[in-house]
């Protein structure tokens, strides 16, 4: 794990989210409540309340991102963890490595984080003010890599189905707050 570009931000106290990909095995992310305590906390809500059994990788694009998440009616938007918002008083440095985790939003909207995020496949910088980073990828590459693949041509959509049995988590001792919705 010394290898990640974001090792600096590991612990073994961090939270851990396993995705179960069908068909596929186990993709396993340790999540920084260290620079994102809010995103942190929020998927920490919708993995207990069971919001990801059953859902997919909706959007995937070779050599940039894999992104899942619920597509109707989240229950909860908060406040976006990156610098350029200035609704944000802290800072986020975590750059948008090969393995890091980040949240989709609408548009230049900065406060409508969800409970949808991506996983980065290629090292995309221009996302690093603009993506509350929360998290990154310690096992699964070869997951991340096989999916991003799926691409079908033209689109940005999978060339088939790509189901998210289960997501859970590991607090390791973390103590998550309630979320706190926009």
């Amino acid at each position: 794990l010394n290898e990640l570009q974001y090792s600096s931000y590991l612990s073994s106290n961090n939270p851990v989210m396993t995705i179960e990909v069908a068909n596929m095995g186990e993709m396993k992310l340790q999540l920084f409540p260290s620079i994102a305590p809010i995103t942190v906390d929020a998927i920490i809500s919708y993995i207990e309340r069971g919001d990801y059994e059953n859902n997919e990788f909706h959007r995937v694009i070779n050599e940039f991102m894999i992104q899942a998440g619920r597509l109707d009616n989240p229950y909860c938007s908060f406040l976006g963890e990156m610098n350029n918002n200035e609704d944000f008083t802290g800072t986020n440095d975590l750059s948008h490595f090969r393995g890091v985790l980040s949240m989709a939003r609408v548009g230049g909207f900065y406060n409508s984080q969800s409970s949808q995020f991506f996983i980065v496949d290629a090292y995309s910088p221009y996302l690093d003010d603009e993506y509350a980073g929360f998290g990154g990828l310690i096992s699964g590459f070869n997951i991340l890599d096989f999916i991003a693949a799926m691409q079908e041509e033209g689109s940005d959509v999978p060339t088939e189905k790509i189901t998210i049995t289960n997501i859970t988590i590991e607090l390791n001792g973390y103590e998550p707050s309630a979320p706190v919705c926009d």
